[in-house]
């Protein structure tokens, strides 16, 4: 009787850890249109890598409706110009150049400084939770930025 609770106790575990049967994959914390997007806009503000992995956790960590995908300028409409577009392509680009102006001036390495800069008022919940993003994008894709480095070029609108 112990024998066959045992063994049936193990098969339980196995058939509930298993995938359910056409379960899709595990989905990465950002696309990889996305991904294109933030390379593309860190090669263009001379981001370094790191600053790159800061850009792409701010946006996992905002992840703002098309508008405020950044998190940039704060409630909508309120006269913020990375306001300009709400359409989730120009939008991401702006708000991602807005983003990464305020990485390249300010980020020096120090999270929890350019924490207070970013996110004045929950700036020590952003800065864990930022550093927790940086932390997982890095083990999700091997430590190496997704994508081959893009060439700079200039991003327009119309």
């Amino acid at each position: 009787m112990k024998r066959n609770t045992i063994g049936f106790i193990a098969a339980l575990v196995v058939a509930l850890a298993a995938p359910a049967p056409g379960a899709a994959a595990k989905q990465p914390i950002l696309p990889e249109r996305e991904w294109k997007m933030i390379r593309e806009v860190a090669v263009n503000y001379d981001l370094d890598e790191e600053s790159t992995w800061l850009l792409a956790a701010i946006r996992r960590h905002e992840n703002g409706r098309p508008g405020l995908e950044f998190g940039v300028g704060g409630p909508m409409d309120n006269g913020h110009p990375a306001h300009r577009y709400r359409d989730g392509y120009k939008s991401f680009y702006i708000q991602a150049m807005w983003a990464a102006g305020t990485v390249k001036r300010h980020y020096d390495g120090d999270l929890a400084k350019f924490g207070k800069r970013y996110n004045p008022p929950y700036s020590a919940q952003w800065t864990r939770g930022v550093a927790s993003l940086i932390s997982r994008l890095k083990a999700e894709n091997h430590y190496r930025l997704p994508g081959e480095k893009p060439a700079k070029r200039k991003i327009e609108f119309p």
